[in-house]
């Protein structure tokens, strides 16, 4: 592995975020807050993006979806030949006896948007949409997913001690409530799945500890013999209190239960990602 610090030679040249890296013939550049992608020159660059997980629901309530993963330029590539602004979406913060709020939308320019996850909601209702839906509150239904790589979440039961739906995740849905058992957060994807190297090995300040991306966070369950849903690698896990925050990219926070009298706290999500990459 090799830290770039000079321009390579070549069509196009990027440059910007926080790490940039070469390897296996080709430059990388991962960003983890807004900034703007610099771009030299013209030709094909590879563009990926992770939206923002969503949060858990406050108080019996479900867990935050996993963001979308938008990867339609990854494979194929875009013509670039002027720097692109990026955002970096937000995770959603978990609610106290609300709905958790869904995690914001990353953007490259106008090229790439990766939606964020749906937030879980609380007490009653659907789950929020987004780049996979939160789970259900008391008997509610799962959010709908939209966007690449997204599922939906799932539902609640009403069955006292209540069990809530686990969020989508980016390759399998959330979960239901059943009976008193919370229902688990879909898995989400590695990052060597897009890209073998995608590795912490490879980029320490970036992807160390975040080897799967936009996990569904496990659903919540009430106190007195209820069993919260776990999170997907990286997401929240539920609670029959509060809920558990996520610490991987475009993960969901887990949904909770009621053991603090209705101040209970979802989860969070965790935040985005953008990596660009070049041939070296």
């Amino acid at each position: 592995m090799q830290i770039l610090s000079a321009p390579h030679a070549g069509g196009v040249n990027i440059s910007g975020g926080q790490e940039t890296v070469t390897v296996g013939g080709y430059k990388y550049v991962v960003f983890t807050s807004s900034g703007t992608l610099t771009v030299v020159g013209e030709g094909l660059v590879q563009l990926l993006a992770v939206g923002g997980g969503g949060a858990g629901g406050g108080n019996q309530a479900g867990a935050g979806g996993g963001a979308e993963i938008n990867d339609a330029y990854w494979t194929t590539g875009t013509l670039l030949s002027t720097n692109q602004t990026i955002t970096i979406g937000a995770a959603g913060v978990g609610g106290s006896g609300i709905p958790g709020t869904q995690g914001g939308s990353t953007t490259i320019g106008s090229l790439v948007t990766a939606l964020g996850g749906g937030g879980g909601n609380a007490n009653s209702g659907s789950g929020g949409t987004g780049g996979s839906g939160g789970g259900g509150g008391v008997a509610g239904s799962g959010g709908a997913a939209s966007g690449l790589h997204t599922f939906a979440g799932g539902s609640g039961t009403s069955v006292v001690p209540r069990a809530l739906g686990g969020g989508g995740g980016a390759s399998a849905v959330g979960g239901n409530g059943v009976g008193s058992v919370g229902g688990n957060g879909g898995q989400g994807l590695t990052a060597i799945s897009f890209d073998a190297n995608l590795t912490a090995g490879n980029f320490p300040t970036t992807l160390t500890n975040q080897g799967t991306w936009s996990s569904g966070g496990g659903g919540g369950a009430g106190t007195g013999g209820g069993v919260p849903g776990s999170g997907g690698t990286g997401a929240g896990n539920g609670s029959t209190g509060n809920g558990q925050s996520a610490t991987m990219y475009g993960a969901g926070g887990g949904g909770t239960g009621d053991a603090n009298g209705g101040a209970d706290i979802g989860g969070n999500g965790f935040k985005g990602l953008v990596i660009a990459k070049v041939p070296a």
